[in-house]
């Protein structure tokens, strides 16, 4: 009987030690686990290949992304290419499987939602930016558990992280943007120069359903001409 009061103990004593920590102290565990401030905050442009898997098609997918200024990615449907580009505070796509050619500008929402993606250093200098963070508790994500932390943004976006309470990483993420939620999965991480990169991810898209991207090739820091974020004239 004693032991078994001792485990009930420990275990209590472990889970209120977890929940004990603040979401300061979890972003910043969370940081460590990719490598560190000092690396994260060398990320100054990345290139990826990739295949991106929605409604049974495979298809490749090559993205380009350079710290805070732009994010553009380039995907082949049925010898079609549709890119979809954020240029700093605006974005535009070409889609022919829509029946046109020409760009066309993105919502205001949807710019916001994916300015995120710019942002290299993730949640590494979220206090600098003014970002505030707030503990929501824990939640299993596929039978992971994670900490469920909100960050909200000085110009109200919303992010609720949910970090792995034994690697730290982040598993998944949900942005908001006034009425509009994006939830993506993140996977399957490797360490590319000192940093770890979730390989898959799986972002929920309510017309398209379950989109999953594999990364098969990444470039830490390559030099990117800033001219592929400009939009094209018509």
């Amino acid at each position: 009987m004693k032991k078994i009061v001792l485990s009930m103990a420990v275990a209590f004593m472990t889970t209120a030690a977890s929940m004990a920590q603040t979401a300061d102290e979890i972003l910043a565990k969370s940081i460590e686990a990719r490598g560190g401030a000092e690396k994260m905050n060398s990320l100054k442009s990345m290139r990826m290949e990739c295949t991106t898997s929605v409604m049974g098609m495979e298809l490749p997918t090559k993205i380009q992304i350079v710290n805070k200024r732009g994010v553009r990615s380039d995907v082949e449907v049925m010898g079609q290419k549709i890119t979809q580009t954020i240029d700093g505070d605006k974005g535009w796509m070409i889609n022919p499987m829509q029946g046109g050619s020409d760009p066309v500008e993105l919502p205001a929402d949807q710019v916001k939602a994916s300015a995120s993606q710019m942002d290299l250093s993730g949640v590494t200098n979220y206090k600098n930016a003014g970002t505030t963070a707030e503990l929501l508790g824990k939640e299993m994500v596929d039978g992971t558990e994670t900490f469920k932390v909100k960050t909200t943004s000085k110009d109200g976006l919303i992010i609720t992280h949910f970090i792995d309470t034994k690697t730290y990483y982040i598993v998944k993420s949900i942005i908001k943007v006034q009425e509009t939620e994006v939830e993506t999965k993140m996977s399957n991480y490797k360490v590319v120069d000192g940093i770890a990169f979730a390989h898959t991810t799986e972002m929920s898209n309510p017309q398209a359903g379950s989109i999953i991207t594999t990364i098969t090739k990444l470039e830490v820091n390559p030099t990117i001409d800033e001219a592929v974020f400009a939009m094209p004239k018509k």
